[in-house]
């Protein structure tokens, strides 16, 4: 194990990169919570790329639109995988959000000297639960 360890640490200085990450100072009042916000924009682009790669294969017409995700499900490759994870992170993507503003409400976040933040936060989760309606 320590023959793995070594080679890996040569070419790629793992304890340099470890160090680096475990000296940095993280206020105590920091929790997993704090995370929401960082989560619901990861699903944001995972949406984003998962919707670009079945734009090649979506139809959205009336005639068109079950066939081609029929298509995007049986024919196209990974196409089940992408629809999928598309599908997942399009909903936890609204459950982070919901937990995102519950957080923010419940310790204050939004308060001086965070008012803009908490602005483009209120825009943002009317954004996202737009889109989610108009997905159906």
């Amino acid at each position: 194990l320590n023959k793995v360890y070594d080679w890996f640490e040569e070419r790629l200085e793992i304890q340099a990169i470890a160090d680096d990450i475990t000296s940095k100072y993280v206020p105590p009042h920091v929790n997993i919570f704090y995370c929401l916000g960082g989560i619901t924009l990861t699903c944001f682009l995972v949406q984003v790329a998962t919707g670009f790669a079945m734009t090649f294969y979506y139809r959205p017409t009336v005639t068109e639109a079950f066939a081609s995700v029929q298509y995007i499900m049986t024919e196209a490759n990974f196409g089940w995988l992408i629809r999928s994870v598309h599908r997942w992170s399009a909903s936890m993507m609204v459950l982070m959000m919901i937990l995102h503003v519950f957080r923010v409400y419940l310790t204050g976040g939004f308060k001086k000297p965070r008012e803009l933040s908490g602005t483009t936060q209120t825009l943002g989760s009317k954004n996202n639960t737009e889109f989610d309606r108009a997905k159906g």
